[in-house]
């Protein structure tokens, strides 16, 4: 019998249960600290069995008019058949509400009896999804000769045409956070996205999470900013985190330059595997080309479900959702 509770405890024990868990990234203690910036608050729970801890779930929280929304990047972590209806009523419990909404996103790759279970148990497809449920995996293991015979022959061949401009690609130990807002702010006018990342959520994810973070960044011959490329750690994984160039990276295979140095280094350090993150094949054929083209393997995750206490509310959020990536 699995029992669910919500956890009070400090930091580095709940990394430590990520971790044995094979968790990622957004699932540490930091992460919802960096999350609760931007108006979520963090609720952790934990489910033992025999004296064990065998899955968590690290829950963001927004209410309104005492309806709870609740948001799970990248988890909860642990089989799937423990997100039954007991995990449901200690969220509600732990909320103190009966009206709430909860969308997971489990980001290990998509397994039949894993997706009937969930739905046999009252979890369903949103009908808007946050992302496309598509990831690359980037096999860790290897000195930098056996990795880089995995990447194809284009990626190769630009990553040797960056030897060319006299880059400098270094550990940035030290971050300058203003610098690298520039360099967002500059990327985002360039291609008309929207803020990726704002000053305050940077200047988060160094106040929470800089041990588990690792940047790198490309300067030019005359020291100018290119390229930043950072990772977050968890356990023997490490996952994509921030991704920012200048007007003149590509021309110079900046990115390709400072990726292959940061996978080199989190080889290294003994991880196992790098998740390049989310990726689109149709809507951002040129990022997928380039992950793909680092020899990663693309992985088709379990996804994002959700549950609603009452079925207006899934419908709400989903309006929501399609709104903002409207």
């Amino acid at each position: 019998m699995v029992i669910w509770e919500q956890y009070r405890g400090l930091a580095g024990e709940w990394d430590g249960h990520v971790a044995a868990l094979s968790g990622g990234f957004y699932q540490t203690y930091g992460w919802s600290e960096v999350r609760r910036g931007v108006g979520w608050k963090p609720l952790r729970l934990l489910a033992w069995r025999g004296g064990q801890v065998v899955a968590i779930a690290s829950v963001l929280v927004k209410r309104k008019a005492g309806i709870a929304v609740c948001w799970v990047p990248g988890g909860p972590l642990g089989a799937s058949e423990v997100l039954d209806r007991e995990f449901r009523a200690t969220l509600g419990s732990a909320l103190g509400t009966k009206l709430f909404y909860c969308r997971i996103s489990l980001l290990r790759a998509d397994q039949a009896a894993e997706a009937a279970f969930l739905a046999g148990a009252g979890w369903k497809r949103p009908a808007v999804a946050m992302s496309s449920g598509l990831t690359m995996s980037y096999a860790l293991a290897g000195d930098d000769a056996e990795r880089l015979k995995r990447t194809t022959g284009n990626w190769r061949h630009n990553l040797k045409r960056s030897g060319r401009y006299d880059l400098r690609i270094e550990h940035w130990e030290n971050p300058d956070l203003d610098a690298i807002s520039e360099l967002y702010r500059e990327m985002e006018s360039l291609k008309s996205l929207p803020v990726q990342h704002s000053d305050a959520e940077l200047a988060a994810i160094f106040a929470h999470c800089r041990e588990q973070v690792i940047v790198y960044r490309c300067l030019d011959a005359e020291g100018r900013l290119l390229a930043i490329r950072a990772a977050g750690l968890c356990g023997a994984t490490a996952m994509d985190l921030l991704a920012v160039a200048s007007g003149g990276a590509r021309k110079v295979y900046a990115s390709h330059a400072t990726l292959w140095e940061l996978l080199g280094h989190c080889s290294r350090l003994g991880l196992r595997d790098y998740d390049l993150s989310g990726v689109d094949p149709l809507g951002n054929k040129g990022v997928f080309d380039f992950k793909h083209g680092t020899g990663a393997t693309l992985v088709e995750c379990l996804g994002e479900w959700e549950w609603a206490s009452l079925p207006g509310l899934r419908q709400a959020v989903n309006w929501l959702v399609a709104r903002k990536s409207a």
